[in-house]
């Protein structure tokens, strides 16, 4: 881990808590970060022995600009979501690259990209990385039951999309937004039922409907950029174990089937505290199945061109594996986000994960690291 005193990290994000007291809704602010993660990414930067000036938004971030306070700005950490639109994600990062601030993670062209699911299963396809077989349904799109299975009928996938089960999401949602018990279609009537639905809530954005995969999941987590990423470990979503959920769950939709019991990780289980989470962590570099999935998922990493760190998400089907999804930007709550239960089933620090990530940042700005100075103890 690097630690160097003359670097000034500027730290950027939107607070869960405020944009809540504005009006926004649960679902809304799912992606955003609570203040406890804020305050452990303040503290494991500041630990690192770096200068913290936390900026918050892209209002703030705008305001910072207009002052000319970003030249006193070495890097940027942004965990930044966004509230609007399907760029969201990278409305941050689009103006730190314009002001030519450097910046840790993927770069805004990476990210908005891995935002759009479907957009990222054509890029996947065009590297032969397997994902499953899937249509885009517009979100101009007429919905109605024949115009759907028409699109189905066009398909170069039509064979396999006409098999049930498939699965159905809005292209462009992170934190499994949009994913219920009913995005799992079994029939014809359950499929125009769910676009439908998905349709009247997500009216601006596309739908993916794809192959359901009906094997184990992994989430796995890298770190690095290009050659020298690698995987530092691998959670295997397990859909046997019991769960008990605490904390409130009356903001969730009610569902007539239990996600967990479809095998599906949903809005409402990937956003509530789980006392028994139906997961645990592999191990054993023994498993065949496993080291195939993490090669996958590098393969899929590298070809979204992810910078310092990533989840790449896995599931198995027909005795092979399938990407699902890859998120350059994982969340990094303590002992809640994959990523950071992974590394701490892994004996890595939150200190020592963001000291890592921005290691890998500064092996991409070779005139940072020279400026960045060890801390002697």
């Amino acid at each position: 881990m690097t630690l160097g005193d003359s670097l000034v990290i500027a730290f950027f994000y939107e607070d869960y808590s405020l944009y809540r007291s504005l009006g926004y809704s649960f679902e809304e602010c799912a992606e955003l970060h609570h203040d406890e993660t804020i305050k452990a990414i303040e503290r494991s930067l500041t630990s690192n022995g770096y200068k913290v000036v936390s900026v918050g938004d892209i209002k703030q971030l705008v305001k910072c600009l207009a002052r000319g306070e970003h030249r006193n700005w070495d890097l940027a950490f942004s965990l930044s979501e966004g509230i609007h639109g399907s760029s969201r994600e990278t409305q941050v990062l689009g103006l730190l690259e314009a002001y030519q601030i450097p910046t840790v993670f993927s770069d805004a062209a990476t990210q908005c990209l891995s935002l759009d699911k479907a957009k990222t299963k054509m890029i996947l396809e065009h590297f032969g990385i397997a994902t499953a077989p899937f249509i885009i349904i517009p979100a101009s799109q007429d919905v109605s039951g024949h115009a759907v299975l028409e699109l189905i009928d066009r398909s170069p996938y039509a064979g396999s999309l006409k098999e049930y089960p498939l699965f159905v999401k809005p292209a462009c949602e992170g934190s499994s937004k949009g994913i219920y018990s009913y995005s799992k279609i079994n029939d014809t009537t359950e499929l125009i039922q769910a676009v439908k639905k998905l349709k009247a809530e997500y009216a601006t954005q596309s739908l993916l409907l794809e192959k359901f995969l009906p094997g184990k999941e992994y989430t796995v987590s890298i770190l690095g950029t290009g050659s020298s990423a690698c995987v530092f470990g691998t959670l295997l979503l397990d859909w046997e174990a019991g769960i008990s959920k605490e904390g409130n769950v009356a903001e969730f939709k009610n569902t007539e089937k239990s996600a967990l019991d479809e095998g599906i990780y949903d809005f409402t289980l990937k956003n509530i505290s789980i006392k028994d989470d139906p997961s645990r962590f592999l191990t054993s570099r023994d498993d065949t199945d496993l080291l195939a999935t993490e090669k996958l998922a590098l393969q899929a990493y590298r070809a979204l061109e992810c910078h310092d760190v990533g989840r790449v998400d896995i599931r198995w089907a027909d005795g092979k594996p399938y990407v699902l999804e890859i998120n350059p930007l994982p969340g990094m709550r303590p002992n809640f986000s994959s990523l950071t239960a992974t590394a701490s089933h892994q004996e890595i620090t939150h200190e020592m994960l963001i000291g890592e990530i921005i290691d890998s940042a500064l092996d991409r700005y070779p005139h940072l690291k020279a400026k960045c100075q060890p801390m002697l103890t």
